[in-house]
């Protein structure tokens, strides 16, 4: 059985350096903002992002989520249900890409159609140019 455990960290300045420390979670299950965990006591960081955590066979994975509490623990969830999805054999397509990341190109392309659609033919001839 595959595992299917996502944690949430935050990368924050200890005096030992960058660590990657849990992040504390409320009675209600949601994150409390920039409180982490560190050495067994409760610590205050607004420096730092978060990160997810899961483990692809052996091999520990880590991707950064940003700096929002709340997109970051909307992301584990999606995480978790995704490996639930593989774990049981269900085919799983990736929203934008590799890792949730998309590429310049299709950045650059989405931006100049939603272009076309708010902006006059001058501007648009003026952006594709650049």
């Amino acid at each position: 059985m595959a595992n299917r455990e996502v944690n949430l960290t935050k990368r924050v300045q200890t005096p030992h350096g960058w660590r990657y420390c849990r992040v504390l979670l409320s009675s209600n299950g949601r994150v409390k903002p920039d409180i982490v965990v560190v050495n067994g006591k409760e610590e205050r960081h607004v420096e730092g992002a978060y990160y997810l955590e899961w483990r692809e066979g052996d091999k520990r994975v880590r991707l950064s989520v940003g700096k929002d509490p709340q997109d970051a623990a909307a992301r584990r969830l999606r995480k978790e249900a995704e490996l639930n999805a593989l774990n049981n054999g269900v085919a799983v397509v990736a929203e934008n890409g590799k890792n949730g990341h998309r590429s310049l190109a299709a950045a650059v392309t989405e931006y100049l159609e939603e272009t076309t659609l708010t902006k006059k033919p001058k501007t648009l001839a003026a952006y594709k140019r650049l």
